[in-house]
């Protein structure tokens, strides 16, 4: 009986993999690489790579990890967050930096106030973006970098965002607060801040060329970004810019940013491998850098290209790999804080849920 589910499950993804190559037959119908991009005409919808083959830039890096754990009475969030600054000279890694320090530990926070499950997700997120942003800042105070890189979004996720009742709103405030700090230093320090998305589960692409490329076709059918531009873009081949929002004053969280940053963030695809999906970015656009729209997204996706293809198989920035690595948790890193944690409290009768203390 096991066998016959798999058996369905599989029928069913190739029955929609074969619907979805059908859409994408109509798709390739039309020359992208001749059809202007509506938010940049000096470029086509799709466009040409060129990785930079002698890197000297400095990239900077941040990223962690975390978890939550519930006891009884409080909520602890264990957070290690690391930076990268890595130094190229003549397309080799010249230098290697970490922040705060080589080696780093992870740090237990405490939060006793009553939450509902989601108010533990949104505290969570907030808390951890917060430390990568501090440490992204830390890290533009202290290096001259070219580029600093963020795995993730440039913008907070829904999943960041409390609703105005919650007693958490003050903090996401906060937090965008935090995001127009580090996007204006990047700006003030001349480098050019990037967000990298290792997962993109988006359609806004698939959206843009139904919506404002192909207006005159009908095309009434979803598709996931990822499969799109796998199919469309060949290697060494992006997507154009769009933004990241159709309506960025209506969007839910881009309408918490200034207008000045919210109508300059854009995204855009890049295909570096045939064995891997493509690696979609997303920037702020400053025109104080005295480049054009297009000069600008070609220094960043061809310095991005030139450091993210060291196996074709996970195409992604080095820079965030290391920083990946390096604050990974250990079940060990978690044992130990918590082990200290419920020792010490034991006799207030603190402790882990039932679900994680079972005996059997």
């Amino acid at each position: 009986m096991e066998n016959d589910d798999i058996l369905n499950i599989v029928d069913s993804i190739l029955s929609a993999y074969k619907k979805n190559q059908t859409f994408i037959s109509k798709l390739k119908k039309f020359n992208f690489l001749s059809i202007i991009n509506p938010y940049n005409p000096e470029e086509k919808i799709i466009n040409p790579v060129a990785p930079n083959s002698n890197q000297d830039n400095k990239f900077g890096a941040v990223d962690s990890g975390f978890v939550n754990k519930q006891l009884n009475l409080a909520n602890i969030i264990i957070i290690k967050e690391v930076g990268v600054v890595f130094e190229y000279n003549n397309n080799k890694l010249n230098k290697a930096i970490y922040f705060p320090k080589t080696y780093n530990l992870p740090k237990p926070y405490l939060n006793s106030s009553p939450m509902e499950l989601e108010e533990i997700m949104w505290d969570t997120s907030i808390l951890r973006l917060n430390k990568e942003i501090n440490l992204g800042i830390d890290i533009l105070k202290k290096e001259k970098i070219n580029f600093l890189l963020l795995d993730g979004s440039i913008i907070p996720q829904y999943i960041a965002k409390p609703t105005k009742s919650s007693p958490l709103d003050q903090k996401y405030t906060e937090l965008i607060n935090k995001f127009v700090d580090i996007i204006e230093i990047s700006k003030q320090k001349k480098c050019f801040i990037v967000g990298c998305i290792e997962d993109s589960r988006a359609n806004r692409f698939f959206s843009f060329l139904k919506q404002e490329v192909l207006l005159n076709n009908d095309f009434d059918f979803e598709l996931y970004d990822p499969f799109v531009v796998s199919s469309l873009l060949d290697v060494n081949q992006r997507t154009c810019v769009f933004k990241y929002s159709k309506d960025t004053d209506a969007h839910p969280i881009l309408k918490d940013f200034p207008k000045d940053i919210r109508d300059n963030i854009y995204v855009c695809y890049v295909k570096l491998s045939n064995f891997d999906y493509p690696l979609r970015l997303e920037f702020v656009y400053f025109p104080e850098f005295g480049l054009s729209l297009l000069d600008f997204t070609n220094e960043i996706v061809n310095n991005i290209a030139s450091i993210s293809c060291f196996n074709k198989k996970y195409i992604y920035p080095a820079p965030l790999i290391e920083a990946d690595l390096r604050s990974r948790l250990t079940l060990n890193d978690i044992d130990q804080i918590m082990t200290k944690i419920l020792e010490k409290t034991k006799s207030l009768g603190i402790r882990l849920p039932r679900r994680e203390n079972r005996i059997f």
